[in-house]
């Protein structure tokens, strides 16, 4: 057999070995965003006949100031993702593996469980814990003598999108330890060793090898901690629901109530259909950000 027919016969197995992927992809990706974009020329409550609208609910979007806070409300949510979330979890990878090692299995354990626990059931314990009568954190404060510092966390609007961000930190921090903790462990021994041996210590080493040393799973954890905060829902949903008054709203929990409480499926279509695009673009300005100097 000649070499082009060894590389058809090469490439049809490969194509059939992808099929099922592909057609999984198709069914449940390339379809509904198909359809999530021609639901956004048209004014549907989802029973009744669609009344096309051409431009008109991306005109309305771009009016939309709640739609623009909650967007910004993710982009915070993202910048405390990278900060608390990617590189405190870096800075533990390494207090585990280089520092503590004894007691690295036992304190990866307690981080990982919550990423173990269900995201309802985290937010469901974060709502008894911030309760304002009988919830903890108040009870803690109460205990240290700094009645003062007692709120009504979720109920207030100066308090409730903190009080969201400090709770999604907690969930995902352990997330990032783990996949940190394989990266610095990949990290060859004899690399710190010859630090050592310059005299550099932990915080010299964290930062001019370690970091470098690890940068493509830096690189890689930011853009997974980017692409959830931008379509984060669940927690926001459970602990606030948006509110109050629209005060922890994001883009995900708007579309839900744009969608499934105002009956307004195209307007809610094209608030995905926007999401998904600025989600897209935002996980390539990170990926290029973050690229090493050479890299294609």
């Amino acid at each position: 057999m000649s070499t082009d027919g060894l590389a058809k016969t090469h490439n049809r197995a490969a194509l059939l070995f992808l099929s099922p992927a592909l057609l999984l992809i198709c069914v449940f990706v390339a379809y509904p965003v198909a359809y999530a974009g021609w639901l956004s020329l048209f004014q549907w409550d989802g029973a009744s006949a669609p009344i096309f609208v051409g431009a008109g609910n991306i005109l309305r979007l771009a009016l939309d100031s709640v739609f623009w806070s909650s967007l910004g409300r993710n982009l915070l949510i993202a910048l405390s993702a990278i900060v608390f979330q990617v590189f405190l979890a870096l800075a533990i990878a390494y207090c585990l593996v280089r520092i503590v090692p004894a007691f690295g299995r036992i304190f990866l354990f307690f981080y990982l469980v919550p990423v173990m626990v269900s995201e309802i059931c985290i937010g469901l314990l974060w709502r008894f814990m911030y309760n304002p009568y009988f919830g903890l954190v108040n009870a803690a404060f109460k205990l240290a003598g700094l009645d003062s510092l007692k709120r009504g966390w979720l109920g207030e609007s100066d308090t409730a999108f903190t009080a969201v961000v400090v709770v999604m930190s907690f969930t995902y921090l352990g997330l990032y330890v783990l996949l940190f903790t394989s990266a610095v462990r990949s990290v060859p021994e004899s690399v710190y060793e010859a630090a050592e041996i310059d005299g550099a210590g932990d915080f010299r080493k964290f930062f001019s090898i370690t970091i470098p040393m690890v940068w493509d799973a830096v690189r890689a954890n930011s853009l997974l901690a980017i692409i959830g905060s931008l379509k984060t829902f669940s927690l926001v949903f459970v602990l606030t629901n948006g509110g109050p008054s629209h005060a922890s709203e994001v883009v995900s929990t708007y579309l839900y109530k744009m969608g499934f409480s105002s009956f307004q499926m195209g307007y809610a279509a094209t608030i995905g259909f926007v999401q998904m695009v600025l989600t897209a673009l935002a996980a390539w300005i990170v990926f290029r950000f973050l690229k090493r100097k050479g890299d294609a």
